[in-house]
């Protein structure tokens, strides 16, 4: 009975796992023949007050094949993107700046409490926290939130489905951050179109655009009949329609509640009246998103800063000094529980709510491959964030130096979606077929879609060549075709030699002559041609 009762207990474990593992769905059929391939660059941008928002068009056929949208968000000083969540999980990297931002996690409790301004909360039941040295007069019922967290250049965010996310910039230099949203992703269950809920505010969608004209070019591919629903306007046209299509005339005819682009628009403001428990009308109004200026937008600049509570900086900075993430070590107690890191723990004792969500894999100390002659390489994967394990995918930080190469290799198990920070590479993909689909300079803010098992190699054409690649799973496997411990190297002499009509010296040649593993140093007449 025992050894049945612990059987049942190990399945019931098994299945929640499996089941908390993200899967991909197949993209159509032929989305992944390619003639050639081509870097793309934002082709939109939407102003906001405190900055603005880019995005590339997911029609693009190597996005399609890739089953990905991408966006770049710029904040000013001050500048705060509204909340919002999306359809599909995402992958944010953050290219400049720093800032904080948000994760609301459905469910999960508030564990950050500060003071509030009087009259906050005025009906909760919540009895107010007292400070050292405050009588009951002085006290001031208190602001409770999920926790706010820090972000720095080079860090790299997981945002589940549906998990709301808010950024905010609190320093003189502009954030950019490059957003991968995985719309094949199982966890998105609607179309393939990124969608942003938007949870304040009246502005566009940043992927309206394409869903349009992708609406459109259906339309026109399809045979006219005066019974056909397409000759009249559905209610989901209306609903996805950017701020300012239709005219106010066109809106008269509608109730005024009607107005609005946020997810509380759709609203009457009887409903919200009464699930937030307010009686006064203007709240109601500015949660609909009524009455805005269009230049305000999904990024707003707040007057004399936002007031978050976060530890003391001091000794968050000390403590920032002293801890290294890839360097963690636990004591003994920790060992025992299985804690830290890279503990035996069973998974369990981290929930969602207190789970790590950003690793930093930009110009890292620690790089996972280092040669000091080319460069050097820094991954993210379900193995040092856990959260991937749930989105399904991973990410990578490369620095290649002038003349140098990253050797021909393939992703076994994932899409490759290369974005370049910093200056600019060669690069050449191959297809199943031999032909060589992109060889071409890859630019700054340029970015180049490498579908699975394509093969792909690149030399920087700077002195530094800085790039981030979103991978479409939570543990890419790596295929080296060249240098050490690849596939050719792995294979026998005879088979090289057989394969290749080549004798066996030049077979071993093949095999030995490159030393390195992944990045390969300038050659001779290289640095020659430098100096």
């Amino acid at each position: 009975m025992a050894k049945l009762l612990a059987l049942s207990v190990c399945f019931c474990f098994l299945v929640l796992g499996a089941s908390s593992i993200s899967f991909r769905q197949q993209p159509e059929e032929n989305a992944c023949e390619f003639q050639r391939l081509n870097a793309q660059r934002p082709d939109n941008r939407l102003e906001s007050e405190g900055g603005y928002i880019e995005t590339w068009n997911p029609n693009n056929q190597e996005f399609e094949c890739a089953g990905v949208a991408l966006s770049r968000l710029v904040l000013r000083r001050n500048a705060l993107r509204r909340p919002f969540y999306s359809n599909a999980p995402q992958e944010i990297f953050i290219q400049q700046g720093r800032g904080y931002f948000g994760l609301i996690f459905p469910g999960c409790p508030s564990t950050y409490e500060e003071p509030a301004q009087q009259g906050r909360r005025h009906q909760s039941q919540r009895a107010p926290r007292r400070f050292e040295g405050e009588d009951q007069s002085q006290q001031q019922q208190q602001d409770s939130h999920q926790k706010v967290r820090r972000f720095d250049e080079g860090d790299l965010i997981a945002v589940p489905t549906g998990v709301a996310l808010w950024m905010y910039n609190d320093h003189d230099t502009d954030v950019v951050a490059i957003s991968l949203t995985d719309t094949n992703n199982n966890d998105n269950q609607l179309d393939q179109f990124p969608r942003r809920f938007n949870l304040a505010g009246n502005q566009e969608q940043e992927f309206l655009r394409y869903q349009q004209q992708s609406r459109q070019s259906r339309r026109r591919s399809l045979p006219y009949s005066p019974y056909s629903p397409q000759t009249q306007p559905r209610q989901e046209e209306r609903e996805f329609s950017p701020r300012g299509q239709h005219s106010r005339r066109e809106r008269a005819g509608q109730e005024e509640e009607n107005e609005g682009g946020n997810i509380f628009s759709g609203f009457t403001p009887e409903f919200l009246a009464q699930a937030f428990q307010v009686d006064d009308r203007q709240i109601v109004q500015n949660l609909r998103g009524e009455n805005e200026s269009e230049e305000e937008g999904a990024i707003v600049t707040v007057r004399g800063g936002l007031r978050i509570l976060s530890p003391d900086r001091k000794r968050r900075a000390d403590e920032e000094e002293e801890y290294d993430e890839d360097e963690y070590e636990y004591d003994e107690e920790d060992r025992r529980r299985g804690r830290g890191s890279r503990g035996r723990g069973n998974g369990i004792e981290e929930t969602i709510c207190t789970a790590s969500v950003k690793k930093n894999i930009g110009r890292n100390r620690s790089p996972d491959i280092y040669n000091p002659q080319a460069g050097s390489l820094k991954t993210a994967n379900d193995l040092n964030l856990l959260i991937l394990r749930w989105l399904g995918l991973s990410a990578e930080y490369g620095n290649l130096y002038r003349n140098a190469l990253f050797v021909p290799h393939y992703n076994t198990n994932a899409h490759s979606i290369i974005y370049a920070l910093r200056g600019r590479a060669h690069v050449q993909v191959v297809d199943s077929n031999g032909n060589r689909v992109y060889d071409e300079e890859l630019q700054e803010g340029h970015v180049l879609v490498v579908p699975q098992n394509f093969a792909v190699a690149g030399k920087s054409q700077s002195d530094n060549f800085e790039y981030v690649a979103f991978k479409t799973d939570s543990r890419p496997s790596i295929a080296n075709l060249a240098g050490e411990n690849s596939i050719i190297d792995n294979l026998p002499e005879e088979v090289v030699a057989n394969s290749y009509g080549l004798p066996r010296e030049q077979a071993r040649q093949l095999k030995n002559n490159n030393p390195f593993k992944f990045f390969v140093p300038p050659s001779q007449q290289s640095l020659r041609a430098v100096a």
